[in-house]
């Protein structure tokens, strides 16, 4: 298989990654909302920690995309 060939299919997983990502940090934004929107103060921290950790999630997930749309010899094993 030539580099070619495996570019193709790494830039789409690459794209796929980076597009849940976005859909990822779109749910912490509603989550951040809820929580300033609720009248509980238990349920405002909650609400807060889980979108933190949806953005955690989306960072990491942009972070394993990156190196598939770079060349061969540039990727780390």
């Amino acid at each position: 298989m030539t580099s070619h060939d495996e570019s193709s299919p790494r830039k789409r997983t690459a794209a796929a990654l980076h597009s849940t990502a976005e859909q990822l940090e779109v749910a912490e934004a509603i989550l951040h909302h809820s929580a300033d929107e609720s009248p509980d103060p238990a349920t405002r921290r909650r609400l807060h920690a889980l979108g933190d950790e949806v953005t955690a999630q989306a960072k990491m997930i942009d972070a394993r995309a990156d190196p598939l749309t770079r060349p061969h010899a540039d990727r780390r094993s």
